[in-house]
């Protein structure tokens, strides 16, 4: 939009426009000259039927009044100059205004064109009418008759006798008279006829003034001719010969009407919830069941790609938003990071998010953090790159995320850069992972002063792929789960006894990277990646979708915990987490049943089955080790606690705490809003970004992981459409009525 000034109601002076009024009016940048000077008409007060407009703007020439607005053109540039130059910012529009009289030629013709623009129709050359109606609708010859009233007259009886079809509209069969308002809405409504009566045409002839169509059989006299108005888009069936004298050869399920482009105007309300799977095969078999017609794999996976591009956007223009996109996010929700990386050539490269939310509730979470990448099944391709912790009450807290090219040393430098400088450093600072070498080498350079622990499931598939012996997989995750060194160096020596060089490759690696006991700090019950898995598992069928849909299924996943975990966070009465309590409470039985030896005040020696633990409750240990490592009292510590009928709740680590736990889900998570109420500054509004150059691979995209020969496959009935069990997609009576988008259209 531009602020224009109108001075009008005045009068000249040595080439100065004097003693004037003024007007100031917010116009459009894609206005016509036509739409300019209506608007100015209307601010003004006067009337166009019988009056001209004649619009000047002064360029401080000195000699003269000033250049003329005459086309559309003229006003491209004036609305330009008012917008970028500074000494034309406040440049008025001189309105002169000229009384003018209709008159008429005894043999001549004139064009009666009725142009509707917006909510006004203006009709020239020799007529100005208001009337409601959006776009071009008639321009027809009319015999010029001796007077206004009858040229009005005759142009309102046809349009009396004018049915227009507009977009979406439903109609059994066509008639002469009816009226479209382009040849993409006539061939979609005729298409569809087509489909329906069983009959297939072919198109002689189509240009920009006229379509003709007759039926696929040459000795068939069904036919239909269009033609165009002057000037407009609309199209006017001129001759309809619905006559079908056509043989039955000609009729085949493989119908040439029904393109893909048509399939997917009918199944755009499949794809709005990412959430409800609908795939090519089920469009395939709904167009058989529904239409009788059918089309091969081809068509119909183009007809979802059309579809999924209406309805979700081009992938494509989803990264030109993201400049935008990220300055709504961080003005929503204040202390939110946001970063974005292009090359030299302004193409997209790296993208890293953070909310505020997220920033400020990781100061309340234990310090150990779990990365992850995963990769991305849209278009473009790309990488996911997640990073979480753990709450106080053992439920995955999304911390941060980005999108990149691919996973290598690059792209995880960046993301933990840019991590970095979101959330800073902790103390005794934990980063679990798998075992990908560019995660390994980023943190190395970046958190020099973390230790990187391993996943142990990973370490566990690459373990049984290398040595494939019966039994490997239980004594490895005993060893791994061990509180104590004594049970560590036990389950050892028994992989060791299955095959000397297990051993040898563990300690290769490093036990102090994926032992419990051996950790040199804290990592709590966090021996896996699993959480950030289960947050790309969350985002599952969103990461078919562009890039902006896929950042806001993240926000949406994560807006709801967030609420969820505040909800439970206010309705929790205990000191600490129900996690922690349930873990406590669970040990109670045992502790029951265990011999308590006091010491002294705060120490003990507890027995049970004939083996005896010593614990110090000032120092919150215990000889099991799983108080120390995992801060909260194991069944020992509670055998102690209640000798001394103290408070179990008092020995739990404060990251246990109930209001660490409200403290951590204490902000909220605000949508962006639509993009059409985004107010963007110019700036950032005018920046370019690019996709990235993608070059897919050979044969059908990739949308699931490779999976390792280890691993089990658990085989369930789930429906891959409303996500319920108990049955398939093919039998599914929950999905969306298909026919009945067919039968509206």
């Amino acid at each position: 939009m531009a602020i224009v000034y109108v001075a009008y109601d005045g009068k000249w002076e040595n080439n100065a426009y004097v003693d004037h009024k003024l007007k100031v009016l917010m116009v459009s940048m894609d206005k016509t000259c036509l739409q300019l000077q209506m608007q100015i008409a209307k601010s003004i007060g006067i009337e166009e039927e019988a009056s001209k407009i004649r619009m000047l703007y002064n360029a401080n020439l000195g000699t003269s009044k000033g250049v003329e607005i005459e086309n559309d053109s003229d006003v491209e540039m004036y609305l330009y100059l008012v917008k970028n130059e500074e000494e034309y910012k406040k440049c008025p529009i001189i309105v002169e205004i000229e009384e003018t009289t209709i008159q008429y030629s005894e043999d001549s013709k004139d064009s009666v064109v009725a142009l509707y623009v917006e909510e006004e129709q203006i009709l020239t050359t020799t007529l100005v009418q208001k009337t409601k109606k959006r776009r071009f609708q008639e321009v027809e010859e009319t015999e010029t008759s001796s007077s206004s009233s009858s040229v009005w007259e005759s142009l309102k009886r046809e349009k009396e006798n004018m049915e227009i079809i507009t977009k979406g509209t439903s109609i059994e069969d066509l008639k002469e008279n009816l009226s479209f308002e382009s040849k993409e809405d006539l061939k979609e409504v005729l298409s569809m006829i087509a489909i329906k009566k069983k009959f297939q045409y072919r198109v002689p002839k189509s240009d920009k003034k006229r379509f003709m169509a007759r039926c696929i059989d040459e000795k068939c006299e069904w036919y239909l001719s269009v033609r165009v108005y002057k000037n407009t888009t609309m199209y006017k069936v001129c001759t309809y010969k619905n006559v079908h004298t056509c043989s039955l050869e000609f009729s085949n399920p493989d119908h040439r009407q029904a393109s893909s482009h048509l399939i997917s105007k009918y199944i755009q309300n499949m794809l709005g919830d990412p959430k409800v799977e609908y795939k090519t095969n089920q469009v395939i078999s709904d167009v058989k069941r529904v239409l009788g017609v059918t089309v091969n794999y081809q068509k119909a996976w183009r007809a979802m790609q059309n579809a999924r591009d209406e309805v979700l956007g081009p992938a494509s223009d989803s990264y030109g938003l993201l400049p935008s996109y990220c300055h709504v996010l961080k003005k929503n929700n204040p202390g939110s990071v946001t970063k974005i990386m292009k090359d030299s050539q302004n193409r997209f490269k790296f993208l890293f998010v953070a909310y505020g939310v997220s920033i400020e509730g990781w100061k309340h979470c234990r310090p150990v953090i779990v990365v992850d990448g995963t990769f991305l099944k849209a278009k473009h391709g790309g990488i996911l790159f997640v990073a979480c912790a753990k709450d106080g009450n053992n439920g995955i807290f999304p911390l941060a995320f980005g999108v990149g090219e691919s996973e290598n040393n690059e792209a995880w430098e960046w993301f933990f850069t840019s991590l970095k400088e979101a959330i800073g450093g902790r103390e005794e600072l934990c980063i679990v992972s798998d075992r990908h070498l560019s995660i390994a080498n980023a943190i190395k350079k970046v958190y020099p002063e973390a230790h990187h622990g391993i996943c142990m499931h990973h370490l566990k598939e690459n373990l049984i792929k290398r040595y494939m012996v019966a039994g490997l997989h239980d004594l490895f995750f005993k060893a791994a789960r061990a509180y104590r060194h004594l049970e560590f160096e036990k389950y050892m020596s028994e992989m060791s006894s299955l095959n000397p060089k297990i051993k040898d490759y563990l300690l290769e690696i490093g036990p102090g990277r994926w032992a419990r006991c051996l950790y040199p700090r804290r990592r709590y019950n966090i021996q896996t990646s699993n959480i950030a898995e289960s947050i790309n598992s969350a985002v599952k069928e969103a990461r078919e979708q562009p890039i902006l849909k896929i950042l806001d299924e993240l926000r949406k996943t994560f807006q709801n915990w967030f609420l969820e975990r505040s909800k439970l966070a206010a309705s929790t009465f205990y000191p600490v987490t129900t996690w922690a309590h349930k873990e406590m409470r669970d040990k109670l039985e045992k502790a029951n049943c265990m011999e308590v030896e006091q010491l002294q005040t705060n120490t003990f020696n507890v027995k049970y089955n004939q083996k005896t633990f010593f614990v110090d409750l000032e120092k919150r240990t215990c000889t099991c080790r799983q108080f120390d490592l995992d801060e909260i009292p194991c069944s020992h510590a509670i055998a102690g606690i209640d000798k001394l009928y103290r408070n179990k709740y008092e020995y739990c680590s404060k990251w246990y705490d109930i209001m660490m736990y409200k403290n951590t889900y204490n902000g909220s998570l605000n949508p962006v809003g639509d993009k059409e109420d985004w107010n963007i500054p110019e700036d950032i509004k005018q920046e370019i970004l690019l996709p990235p150059i993608y070059k897919p691979a050979a044969g059908r995209r990739k949308k699931q992981r490779y999976k390792s020969a280890t691993e089990t496959f658990k085989m369930s009935t789930k429906c891959g459409r409303c996500r319920r069990t108990g049955h398939n997609r093919k039998t599914c009576k929950f999905s969306p009525a298909f026919a009945s988008l067919f039968k509206e259209a």
